[in-house]
């Protein structure tokens, strides 16, 4: 599970690096993602990736939320409440959000409302890079030798849809 999280550590700095404003960002994932965000093959290495994660949701939650505060201790603060509640919302989420890869205008609007929240929470429109390294590096932790660079460019593809689509809405709100 340490690998995961270094590696999404790594891409979140990466990320970070690459996508210096909000505006930026946004236009960067969007243009990554256009026309087709993402093909069958990867929807499908998605699908089968996140299968193998929710046995260990709870943990892989746990995990995200560990890491998230090493990389952003200030973002601790956001969270009021128990983070296991939290943490079962994120995988909920996250399971609607994969299951609906190939019908995206059943979750846009999902994720609209989700930006708009994150407004309302006060989440910094950098703190998705952030979240986004941290959600790769619980990937990699918990599919290990699964966690292959199709399936990392497929997630992160997928990643980037999900923020871009959060950040228009924050943006606008």
């Amino acid at each position: 599970m340490y690998k995961l999280l270094m590696f999404v550590a790594v891409i979140s700095a990466f990320l970070c690096y690459r996508n210096m404003g909000k505006r930026k960002m946004a236009s960067e994932y969007q243009q990554e993602t256009s026309p087709s965000p993402l093909t069958p093959k990867q929807i499908q290495l998605i699908r089968e990736s996140w299968a193998k994660v929710l046995p260990i949701k709870d943990t892989a939650a746990e995990l995200f939320y560990a890491h998230l505060f090493e990389l952003d201790p200030d973002s601790k603060a956001l969270f009021r409440g128990k983070l296991d509640y939290q943490g079962d919302k994120l995988m909920t989420t996250l399971t609607v959000v994969v299951n609906n890869l190939d019908n995206l205008d059943t979750i846009i609007p999902i994720l609209q409302a989700m930006g708009k929240r994150h407004l309302i929470y006060k989440v910094q429109a950098e703190q998705f890079e952030t979240v986004g390294v941290a959600f790769l590096w619980v990937l990699e932790q918990g599919l290990g030798d699964d966690f292959t660079d199709e399936v990392q460019a497929a997630w992160r593809i997928a990643y980037g849809l999900i923020a871009s689509v959060m950040l228009e809405a924050y943006e606008v709100s």
